[in-house]
């Protein structure tokens, strides 16, 4: 036996009473049709809102009730303000991204779109979410936070933000720095070895804080036996004076 249907075109559910299903025999009886009307909007003018109740949308309907009248229409968010952004605007026109690169005093640049941090191109290579650049997956550090165990910025990108939070400078002005020492310490003139590069000394009379500094005060690049001594010895000339004169008189 044929399992009989709804009569109602292109409607497949089982049949209740009268030829029809339960939703449209139930849409009959109380609207006295089996056509779905309209989606019913808020009649407050310029509000594009669903209706909720009362001939108005939720908000408009609290408003009413709460304050006793309707007050001015609810305008629908605006969105950023940049060219293709699209999302919605936070602050002075601009997305969270954008109004974040206008702080920092950065041109606005179109935002990248997010990708997952396991995604590779055909030579295995990791893209970096800082420089958009696809690199080795060697040259990013591990952290166990992320899906791949990976750092979403490169190793160089990070150094930029290190360089840049704690001493108002970055990368390229820092190869530029050592590039002008001739490679190596400012005092020794060692070469850093593999490992820890050398240390950006500043004067902390200006920036007392050990690991900031304004960027306004920098005065080169130590190994760390050097930028060591200058720490043990805080700075002070008449101190490295007394220990140039206690080692001269040592000498035979």
């Amino acid at each position: 036996m044929t399992k009989r249907t709804c009569s109602v075109p292109e409607c497949d559910r089982p049949h209740l009473a009268k030829g029809m299903c339960g939703r449209h025999y139930q849409r009959l009886r109380s609207t006295g049709s089996t056509e779905r009307k309209p989606e019913r909007k808020c009649s407050v003018d310029g509000c594009e809102r669903k209706h909720h109740g009362h001939g108005h949308c939720n908000t408009h309907h609290a408003r009413l009730l709460s304050t006793g009248s309707l007050g001015t229409p609810i305008h629908q968010r605006k969105t950023c303000t940049f060219s293709n952004c699209g999302r919605p605007a936070v602050s002075r026109g601009l997305c969270n991204s954008h109004a974040n690169q206008a702080k920092r005093g950065r041109p606005l640049t179109p935002l990248r779109s997010r990708q997952k941090t396991t995604v590779r191109d055909e030579h295995d290579r990791k893209r970096c979410s800082t420089c958009g650049e696809w690199q080795d997956p060697a040259n990013f550090y591990p952290n166990p936070k992320t899906a791949d165990n990976l750092n979403t910025y490169c190793k160089r990108c990070d150094r930029n933000m290190r360089l840049s939070r704690n001493y108002g400078i970055g990368v390229s002005q820092y190869e530029s720095l050592l590039l002008a020492q001739g490679g190596g310490c400012a005092i020794c003139g060692g070469a850093p070895k593999d490992g820890p590069s050398l240390h950006v000394d500043h004067d902390h009379a200006c920036c007392p804080d050990r690991k900031r500094s304004c960027g306004s005060c920098l005065r080169g690049l130590l190994c760390e036996d050097c930028n060591r001594v200058l720490g043990m010895f805080r700075d002070d000339v008449s101190r490295f004076e007394s220990a140039i004169a206690y080692l001269k008189r040592g000498r035979r």
